[in-house]
């Protein structure tokens, strides 16, 4: 079976926000919502996360989870602001106490930012979360990052920045612990499925403008048509392309003001004494140090 699937794209970050939902029942997910922060002005925006909860509402949907396939590194998590919205339970992979200890170190942030009281649920690999007629099953993920998941329900898998567009190829790695080894089996895990089992992904650039952005693929088409691993690419030669890219790439642009908050599934911390939202970022840290 299919879920049904509305797809809500950022552009400044270049996310598809998916709302996924049992057409019986009305109860529904949403996977990596997106808060918007403008690096350049400072200013954040709720819209993205409104428009998904209007969508939500307009369809009489239920809200039941709010699913973050990991620590995202190029935008701030929707998580909270969505919960506060429309209620649900925000779950994430339960390696995301490990990626807190690292971010904590290296912001010297205090020990209560590695509790992880706003996170309802932390999925080990091969759990199931209900959702109407579905299931939806957590499947480890790891090379992006290590705390990665990809969100199994019928014959749609939600793979986050592990699996991109075939002409755009794969997640990145140079992450803490990361590992483009670890990507290529985790790829393996995704496309060892039937061809016409559907594949949607987190991020699309619209292949660096020459298209339209898109984040929905089949098996068949990534097992035949990824730049990076289809055709039969094996894992060295895999290994080889992607850390050679990886030390191409510049930080993304919201990665140090991203990381503290997504630790707290996205919730903004308390106003300063003077009355405003304050953020702090660490200055010359290595990129595989979060």
């Amino acid at each position: 079976m299919k879920p049904d699937v509305k797809t809500f794209y950022d552009k400044r970050s270049g996310t598809a926000s998916h709302v996924v939902w049992c057409a019986r029942s009305k109860a529904c997910a949403v996977i990596d919502p997106v808060f918007d922060l403008d690096p350049a002005s400072g200013h954040t925006s709720c819209k993205p996360i409104e428009m998904i909860a209007n969508f939500v509402r307009e369809r009489g949907l239920r809200l039941g989870w709010i699913l973050d396939t990991h620590i995202h590194h190029d935008h701030i998590s929707g998580a909270s602001e969505l919960k506060r919205l429309l209620g649900g339970a925000i779950a994430i992979g339960d390696r995301v106490g490990e990626v807190a200890t690292a971010i904590t170190d290296v912001y010297g942030l205090e020990p209560r930012h590695i509790q992880l009281d706003p996170f309802d649920k932390l999925l080990a690999d091969g759990e199931h979360l209900p959702l109407g007629d579905f299931t939806v099953e957590a499947l480890a993920t790891p090379g992006h990052t290590i705390d990665h998941l990809s969100f199994v329900i019928g014959d749609a898998v939600f793979t986050g920045d592990t699996l991109f567009m075939p002409d755009s190829g794969t997640a990145r790695c140079d992450f803490h612990r990361g590992s483009a080894s670890a990507l290529f089996q985790s790829i393996k895990r995704i496309l060892d499925r039937a061809d016409d089992v559907d594949l949607f992904a987190c991020h699309d650039y619209g292949a660096a403008g020459r298209r339209a952005p898109a984040w929905h693929s089949t098996v068949g088409a990534q097992r035949s048509a990824n730049i990076h691993i289809g055709n039969g690419t094996d894992e060295s030669a895999f290994v080889i392309l992607r850390e050679k890219r990886d030390a191409s790439l510049d930080m993304p642009a919201l990665m140090l003001l991203s990381l503290p908050l997504n630790i707290r599934a996205g919730a903004l911390p308390a106003l300063s004494a003077h009355g405003r939202i304050m953020l702090s970022v660490p200055l010359n840290v290595p990129r595989n140090a979060m």
